[in-house]
């Protein structure tokens, strides 16, 4: 091996020690940022929980029907907005399995979306 190949595979590996560098770094960030994803994911899921429960109640307190029409449009919404996101987590889970529920589960979300925008309300 002549000294001028050993000088471009010492420049390849410091090259590629920079790569794993910029790697180690955003696994770092991925690493501290993945607690405030939980929560806001756990907040979310909460108000979720909440607004539904509210919407059941509000439906049931005997209220006008345009006030009942937007309660169930709002409800649409909410569901077909966590339909998305469980679809979504389903296929970045990276398994067989997930990517054809997730796949699946988009689809599904695209068809709710569309029915709620030709029928909204009902």
């Amino acid at each position: 091996m002549s000294y001028a190949e050993t000088q471009q595979i010492m420049a390849d590996l410091k090259e590629i020690m920079a790569l794993i560098d910029g790697v180690t770094i955003k696994t770092e960030k991925l690493n501290t940022n993945l607690p405030r994803t939980k929560e806001t994911l756990s907040t979310f899921k909460d108000i979720e929980r909440v607004a539904l429960r509210y919407l059941a109640l509000s439906r049931r307190m005997g209220l006008p029907e345009d006030i009942e029409k937007a309660t169930q449009t709002l409800t649409e919404l909410i569901v077909m907005i966590r339909m998305a996101q469980m679809s979504y987590t389903m296929l970045t889970a990276g398994t067989p399995i997930g990517l054809l529920l997730g796949a699946a589960g988009i689809a599904m979300t695209a068809l709710s979306a569309s029915d709620f925008v030709m029928n909204p309300g009902g």
